[in-house]
């Protein structure tokens, strides 16, 4: 199972702005009640003495691991998108040179390859590197074989067949690149050493403020609102091709003539 799941990554950006802010905001909150407990409320004297340092010293680590894991998701997102335009510019180069098979011929090849842009279409909410056997990889195969089959007599025939197949070869090739960055999103461990962090952050915020309340508030409400923003912008591009910042299948369609 993905964490987080997939259903998140469905709301709107505001609302799942709202939803990180709200699960941010209850940590806090609870740290809040915490402070109040007898125990910590009577050594609320000694806990300010806890220097800035270790509030900065946290942060900075925080920060960084937030950077790295920017960047890597952001990364990501890059690939997905030029292993999405490559594909789609194979099939281009693919059909121009259909233009010069015989009409029956370019009708039976344009098909195949709608059939395959429908079956991207199909698969795209659930692509995984295991697809042996998928409607797309046969369809994939099938323009393979139809290619190696039907052309094969002739010298203008035969050299056709090698365009085509190199063209093949460079979809084929997108579209492993494309399923394989389907699966390269911010794992367990990854999620969990940001939002320990998180947790430490606010912990350490809070407790250096136990004896001025308003200068508590105000701290652990900028933290919280910092915390809540980060995490909110790697969920918004953590999944390159699910949610609203995600790549969509549209260049390949239109590649194919499939609709989008």
């Amino acid at each position: 199972m993905r964490v987080p799941p997939d259903f998140i990554y469905e709301l709107s950006p505001p609302v799942l702005f709202l939803v990180v802010l709200a699960g941010v905001g209850a940590v806090a909150l609870l740290i809040q009640a915490i402070l109040h407990s007898p125990r910590v409320a009577k050594a609320a004297p000694e806990l300010v003495l806890m220097t800035t340092a270790v509030s900065t010293i946290v942060g900075a680590i925080f920060g960084l691991s937030m950077t790295f894991l920017a960047n890597s998701v952001w990364n990501t997102e890059d690939k997905a998108h030029n292993a999405v335009n490559a594909e789609a510019r194979a099939i281009r180069v693919m059909d121009l040179y259909m233009d010069s098979l015989t009409a029956p011929a370019y009708d039976g090849m344009a098909k195949l390859i709608a059939n395959y842009g429908e079956a991207v279409k199909a698969e795209w909410d659930s692509m995984s590197e295991d697809d042996y056997g998928t409607p797309a990889e046969l369809a994939l195969r099938t323009i393979y074989g139809a290619v190696i089959k039907g052309l094969a007599e002739g010298d203008q025939n035969r050299l056709l067949q090698q365009r085509l197949l190199v063209a093949l070869d460079e979809i084929s090739a997108a579209r492993q690149e494309r399923l394989s960055i389907a699966e390269n999103y911010v794992s367990v461990s990854q999620w969990t050493l940001v939002t320990g962090l998180g947790v430490v952050l606010l912990f350490v915020v809070t407790m250096s403020h136990a004896a001025f309340p308003l200068a508590r508030r105000v701290s652990v409400a900028a933290i919280t609102m910092a915390i809540s923003i980060m995490l909110y912008v790697i969920l918004l591009h953590d999944r390159p091709f699910i949610g609203y910042a995600a790549q969509t299948p549209g260049p390949i369609l239109r590649a194919t003539g499939v609709a989008p």
